[in-house]
């Protein structure tokens, strides 16, 4: 029988890991030891053997193997309640190490934003707030919305530029800085059928389109804008950039539609912009964790943005 006593001697010889609370928990995400392995880059045995070790070491076995799933004993779900408090305070924990060492090693700044910097003078405004603070760095990744909120989830960079359409706001503290209005993108010679007049949406169901790649909240705005208009749009090309895009319109294989700030006709003279009678907009905001913590100098840059906007090149 165990007196508090023995208890705590036995706690100070526990060699419990991190990887092992992790590996646990992966293999209830993942639904078995075989597919955890896959997904955590270490083999199966590999994997056994830990979670054996951990059985051992409480004394206890966690789960009741069968040849098709794994589910957990008693002491499986009394153990999995804290490994999810520990993986989350341990996360919590590095992220705000990672904050800590960022400022320790120099004044850099990690921001994120869509492909916009040529749109928006994103890079002067990011110039003149360089030039503003002296000692400041600005680490700037540029990627689609789903790899930045990646990023921004997992501490990487300290705030974005982002859509705000479909931003979760409960996660975020974010602040619009500009709203687009979407248009259609055409070739001067399509655009002379179409009379360069607003337009329905309905007056494209038989046009062939090329639109942004899946990635984008682009693509996902406008296929909502067609369900709510009742249908499903011809589409011809997907790509992943709007500059590709803007390519593919200019030699004639489709419309597009995109917000109107970034079509560049003076890049590409041959393109006409025609709205639609009924406006559909897009909100771009600077958005960062919500409960996270960033520096003084990425809280500076994000108020600099709430302050400034964005200045669209063709304004």
């Amino acid at each position: 029988m165990y007196t508090t006593f023995t208890y705590i001697e036995r706690m100070g010889e526990w060699k419990m890991t991190i990887a092992q609370v992790k590996n646990f928990l992966a293999i209830l995400e993942f639904g078995g030891f075989s597919a955890a392995a896959d997904e955590m880059y270490i083999s199966q045995s590999s994997l056994s053997k830990q979670i054996k070790a951990l059985e051992t070491e409480l004394g206890l076995e966690l789960f009741v193997r069968s040849n098709n799933k794994v589910s957990l004993t008693p002491a499986g779900e009394i153990y999995l309640k804290y490994a999810q408090k520990f993986n989350r305070t341990y996360t919590e924990l590095m992220t705000k190490m990672s904050y800590l060492q960022k400022d320790a090693a120099s004044e850099t700044v990690y921001f994120g934003t869509l492909p916009l910097m040529q749109d928006y003078h994103i890079a002067q405004q990011l110039a003149t707030f360089q030039d503003a603070m002296h000692t400041i760095q600005i680490n700037i990744t540029e990627a689609n919305q789903s790899e930045l909120l990646k990023l921004l989830d997992n501490g990487k960079i300290d705030l974005s530029i982002l859509r705000l359409n479909y931003l979760v706001s409960d996660q975020y503290q974010y602040c619009p800085i500009q709203e687009d209005k979407f248009t259609l993108v055409c070739s001067k010679k399509n655009g002379q059928k179409l009379k360069g007049r607003p337009l329905t949406l309905n007056e494209l169901r038989e046009s062939p389109f090329v639109v942004l790649s899946h990635e984008s909240d682009i693509y996902h705005l406008c296929l909502d804008q067609f369900a709510r208009a009742g249908f499903q749009p011809n589409i011809a090309f997907t790509t992943s950039r709007h500059l590709y895009l803007l390519n593919m319109v200019d030699a004639g294989l489709g419309f597009t539609i995109l917000p109107k700030d970034m079509v560049n006709t003076e890049l590409f003279p041959n393109l006409e912009c025609i709205p639609f009678e009924e406006a559909m907009t897009t909100t771009i905001g600077i958005v960062k964790l919500k409960h996270g913590e960033i520096s003084h100098q990425a809280d500076l840059l994000y108020h600099y943005f709430i302050d400034t906007g964005l200045t669209p090149t063709r304004g």
